[in-house]
């Protein structure tokens, strides 16, 4: 008789944190760096107008998942950064991947992504980034 109510009192309690919790995600067309040296900064990547978030002004940043393409392969010295509003930065070591490192910040922030490519010069082959995406974790 007590198991059925405990766990009943669980769910009651559990849902306002459910509920508290969302994602948004935004895919946008990538950029092309011909010249070694500069600093190329991607499309700003943002919740959609419908978005939930957009009435939630306390909600934070759990998680960024973050994604970008490139049409053929990565040339030697490039660095991705992805970066928020705040000017908040966090150094991309792979094509794909997680980061806490927005952890607590506002989710209604639009990121970024920066693309370098060290050296001085015209590229042999420009670098071509298909596409961006993040998917935005928040609470």
């Amino acid at each position: 008789m007590h198991r059925p109510l405990v766990l009943m009192m669980l769910t009651i309690l559990s849902l306002p944190a459910v509920a508290a919790t969302g994602s948004w995600s935004d895919t946008q067309r990538g950029v092309v760096l011909q010249n070694r040296g500069v600093m190329m900064s991607s499309g700003v990547l943002a919740a959609a107008n419908s978005s939930p978030v957009r009435k939630r002004p306390d909600a934070t940043i759990t998680t960024v998942s973050w994604k970008y393409e490139l049409l053929g392969a990565m040339p030697a010295g490039m660095q991705v950064k992805l970066c928020n509003s705040v000017n908040h930065c966090v150094g991309l070591d792979a094509g794909g991947g997680v980061t806490k490192s927005f952890y607590g910040q506002p989710a209604i922030s639009p990121l970024r992504f920066i693309y370098f490519v060290a050296g001085a010069g015209a590229m042999n082959t420009p670098l071509r980034v298909i596409s961006n995406q993040v998917i935005v974790n928040y609470r």
